[in-house]
């Protein structure tokens, strides 16, 4: 799928996500939204950050959370966590 970041564009796939989190451990802190990838629930920001190689000051959660949508991806909201 081809996203746009700030007059950018960006290929990015499930396949894609779920490489780039793989050694990695979630960021810990204040977070409401997360992208569960092998039993290991990440801030969507620190999930799109590492597939897109950007730094997070870059974009939104708001960004994350659509294009994770769009992907198919299920994001879990910390009150909604089960």
């Amino acid at each position: 799928m081809k996203v746009t970041i700030r007059d950018k564009f960006y290929n990015i796939t499930k396949e894609n996500v779920k490489e780039s989190l793989e050694g990695i451990e979630p960021e810990e802190g204040k977070v409401k939204y997360f992208l569960e990838i092998k039993g290991k629930k990440f801030p969507i920001k620190q999930a799109l950050s590492r597939a897109l190689k950007l730094p997070k000051p870059v974009f939104t959660t708001q960004h994350a959370f659509d294009i994770f949508t769009k992907l198919g991806l299920k994001i879990t909201e910390r009150n909604q966590e089960s």
